[in-house]
Formats: C-alpha cells, sequence, structure tokens
C-alpha cells in the first residue's frame, strides 16, 4: 500500500512531527491533546503509507493507542469542566474560591456531608474533627459571655483546622440552619492528593479569616461583613 510520491511522505512525517511540538507550546490541555491527535493521525498516515508490504503496525499501534488515550482525556477534561452536581445551594461557595475547576469543587463535596437543624458545631478548647461551611440560615458563637449570630458564607472551626489547635469559642448551629460538614482527616487526604484544592480551600480560609478579624468583636468566628446576617444578642 506504499505510496509513489516520496515528497508527499516527507512533508506528512515532518509536519506531523512539527505539530507534535507545537503541541507543548498549548498550556490549556483540551488543546494540546488536538494538537497532539492532528499530530499522530498525520504520523500514523506516513505508517499506513510508507511501505508497499502494508502498514508498518509497530509505530502505527503506538500512534493509534496515543489517540485513543487523547480522546479519553479530553472527555475527562471537558466533564472536569461542566457544572453538573453544582446546585444553588453550593454555587456561592464555589464563586467564592474562583480557581477551582467544577469537578476538583465536586470532588471537594464529596467528601463532605450537608447537614441541618439545630446542633453543637464546636466546643471551645476541644479540637475539632470536623470543619463547617455555613450554607443557609445562622449558627450563634458564644465566646466569653459574648454572643454572635453568624449567617451564611461563614465558615466555622477555620482557625483550628489551619492550626491544628483547639476551637476558640462555643458554636451551635440553630435551628433551620444548613452546613456542609468536612471531616477533618478525610478533607487533609483531599488536600494532600490534589494541590490545587489544598492552595485554594487555604487560601479562601484566610481570607474568611482576614475579614472576621476586621469586621467583628468575635474575630476568631464572626460572619462575613456582605451578609447582613450579624447581630450580638
Amino acid at each position: 500500500m506504499g505510496i509513489s510520491h516520496p515528497l508527499l511522505l516527507e512533508i506528512i512525517f515532518h509536519v506531523g512531527n512539527a505539530i507534535a511540538l507545537i503541541a507543548y507550546l498549548f498550556r490549556d490541555q483540551i488543546h494540546l491533546r488536538v494538537v497532539v491527535i492532528v499530530s499522530m493521525i498525520l504520523q500514523s498516515s506516513y505508517y499506513v503509507l510508507i511501505s508497499a508490504g502494508g502498514p508498518l503496525w509497530d509505530p502505527l499501534s503506538w500512534k493509534i493507542l496515543t489517540i485513543v488515550v487523547n480522546v479519553v482525556m479530553i472527555a475527562l477534561l471537558f466533564r472536569d469542566r461542566l457544572r453538573f452536581g453544582i446546585d444553588d445551594e453550593v454555587k456561592p461557595l464555589f464563586e467564592a474560591f474562583g480557581v477551582l475547576s467544577p469537578g476538583q469543587f465536586r470532588r471537594l463535596l464529596a467528601c463532605a456531608e450537608r447537614r441541618g437543624g439545630a446542633m453543637p458545631l464546636t466546643e471551645r478548647g476541644v479540637r475539632p474533627t470536623s470543619l463547617f461551611h455555613v450554607l443557609s440560615g445562622a449558627a450563634e458563637v458564644n465566646k466569653d459571655g459574648r454572643r454572635l449570630g453568624v449567617g451564611a458564607g461563614s465558615f466555622i472551626g477555620e482557625i483550628a483546622f489551619l492550626t491544628g489547635g483547639p476551637a476558640t469559642a462555643d458554636v451551635r448551629l440553630q435551628a433551620g440552619a444548613r452546613v456542609l460538614q468536612w471531616d477533618v482527616g478525610r478533607l487533609r487526604a483531599l488536600m494532600r492528593k490534589e494541590k490545587a484544592i489544598d492552595i485554594a480551600l487555604r487560601g479562601l480560609l484566610s481570607h474568611d479569616l482576614a475579614v472576621k478579624t476586621s469586621h467583628s468583636a468575635l474575630p476568631e468566628q464572626a460572619g462575613l461583613p456582605n451578609q447582613g446576617a450579624l447581630s450580638i444578642s
């Protein structure tokens, strides 16, 4: 099945390899893999046409395998960028991260549990086993006899999570409120596995803490200033 135009074969071979080099100039993984597939198709054509005795199956098989792997990876990358599974309740948290892909955020959600109703969240002086994020309603912070209502968008237990120390206040979720609850051990395991989630979560927790420190009489556990849900009772 050889081709009678060796110059055309040379062009196919060199263009295919040149495109493979160009692929590495792309930072976007989908674009990179699409260009790699184009390169592999051209190189496969070369190994199909080069020999009059038929395709050169050894190199051709590897090119085909490379095409298949990249097609699968493109499908996974597209899936990672789709927003399915991010409902209205958790959408504000996803948008607050800003840097996480929908897939990364879904993996963060997968190790959390949604809980609601009146219940204690943290006890002062005791190291929490969970990190919380208030989705709706309010939680009551009690420290040194002072009480503060914390609204949606706030993290609870972030100081203990960041430092590994005990909770700095007693916090109780109010009736009708809902939170995301992460087991600390499971969450740390995910953060060790996925550096992007580690960096994004630590950054958001640090920002949340900085805002609380500058706007609250209870800096360790106060809510975000733009929620309009803060009240001292």
